[in-house]
């Protein structure tokens, strides 16, 4: 694990948010992105997540729930368990297309989600991270608290780190663990 030099400190509403990234080494140069992100969109959590067969690990890690989310923990895919309630990134995965969640605690596929429970972050924006070959091996998403809405520049800035994350990913397949 690789940690930011340089913290971003905002103000965020009531809150006050300390960033210092932490990632696997092959996106060590996004460090200060990841923290820079966090601060622009004013959330408790960016990771850049890894798909496996049956988890989803994150390969990085930035804001203030990064205590949350070390490098290299995974979270179980609920898969065709329909006990389950799928994990937000693994829909990304799974549908290859953006999610967003306003609030989990309304939102009738996610309610009860992991991340609400244990972390209470409620709110989630992802996208898909694809490979050279177009198929998607992750994601890059954002988690808060409260229930939000995002700006279009905010959407924007994120969608800009997927870029970048793509192409470390692009020039070298294993990038995200």
């Amino acid at each position: 694990m690789v940690s930011a030099t340089l913290a971003a400190v905002t103000a965020v509403g009531e809150r006050c948010c300390v960033a210092s990234a932490e990632t696997n080494p092959q996106l060590a140069a996004l460090a200060p992105r990841l923290d820079e992100v966090a601060r622009l969109l004013g959330v408790r959590s960016v990771l850049v997540m890894r798909s496996e067969p049956g988890a989803m690990a994150v390969a990085a890690t930035a804001g203030e729930a990064a205590e949350h989310y070390a490098v290299g923990s995974v979270g179980k895919k609920a898969g065709d368990d329909q006990g389950r309630v799928p994990l937000y990134c693994e829909r990304v995965v799974d549908t290859g297309d953006e999610v967003f969640v306003r609030d989990s605690r309304v939102d009738k596929l996610f309610a009860g989600n992991e991340d609400e429970i244990e972390f209470g972050l409620t709110n989630y924006l992802g996208l898909p991270v694809h490979n050279s070959a177009g198929e998607v091996v992750g994601t890059v998403c954002v988690l808060d608290e409260v229930a939000r809405d995002y700006t279009l520049a905010e959407r924007d800035e994120l969608v800009g780190l997927r870029a970048e994350v793509e192409t470390i990913v692009r020039a070298d397949e294993s990038a995200l663990g």
